[in-house]
């Protein structure tokens, strides 16, 4: 069988083959060659494929002193990769640092507007850590799911949460649910537009099928008059008639 793993916050998600039955967020130990992580599966792949990464085992209760450990030691590198990035003056920002189970490898993943000339800044980090370093760039989506934070609804993000998938996100999305136009009203944390406007999307779709386009005529009990809004939520149509702007049930108007 064949899993889709995500390893600890920063690292690429990877596919691992396994003679053994796993469930979404179990975690697990993978190997590839010499090195081991720590990860835990999101999904099974039903295509077969050739990979290089094995799931060793799942993680157990003795392993916590390792977790713990790690996290520690991860956690303990970002905070000296941060000072040596302020110290170089580099106009990037580190988001997270791993490192792999032997501690042989220390994986770092940073964001930054402009291209960033880190050379110096690999000299610094071999001299610091005396380990295998990997930089690996993230957008803006992926450094808010690493972080993590409040939404405006005020709960967590969903991608730090139970999204493990960033879905495709449009205006047209905010344009069909007749919501602000505003960006600082459409857009979460990471500066994006927000996730959440691709749950309820199907819905409003379909239900706008029912309800007259904008600009169109229609006759009401009070005459003729133009459609100008609409409630999807209550079946609600806002027309413009000669003197005056009025909602109907939708079920109260007809054609012109």
């Amino acid at each position: 069988m064949i899993y889709e793993i995500k390893f600890q916050q920063g690292q690429a998600n990877v596919f691992a083959q396994s003679s053994e039955t796993y469930q979404p967020m179990d975690q697990v130990i993978v190997t590839s060659g010499k090195s081991s992580f720590l990860g835990h599966v999101i999904k099974s792949i039903e295509n077969q494929m050739e990979t290089d990464f094995i799931i060793e085992r799942p993680v157990t209760a003795e392993d916590e002193s390792m977790v713990n450990e790690l996290q520690s030691s991860s956690a303990q590198a970002k905070w000296q990769s941060r000072e040596l990035v302020n110290q170089l003056g580099l106009e990037m920002k580190i988001i997270e640092a791993t490192y792999n189970l032997e501690k042989t490898q220390l994986f770092l993943s940073f964001t930054a507007e402009h291209r960033v000339d880190f050379r110096e800044l690999l000299k610094k980090m071999a001299e610091t850590f005396h380990v295998r370093i990997e930089l690996r760039q993230i957008g803006s989506r992926d450094a808010a799911k690493v972080q993590g934070g409040i939404g405006p609804c005020g709960r967590p993000l969903c991608c730090s949460t139970f999204l493990y998938e960033f879905p495709t996100v449009s205006i047209k999305m905010a344009k069909n649910q007749n919501l602000s136009f505003k960006q600082n009203k459409l857009n979460g944390l990471c500066g994006r537009l927000m996730c959440c406007l691709s749950y309820e999307d199907e819905f409003y779709r379909q239900a706008q099928k029912d309800f007259p386009d904008y600009g169109t005529m229609v006759e009401t009990s009070l005459g003729i008059g133009k459609v100008i809004g609409m409630n999807i939520l209550s079946l609600t149509v806002k027309i413009k008639l000669e003197d005056s702007i009025t909602e109907f049930n939708l079920v109260e108007i007809g054609k012109a």
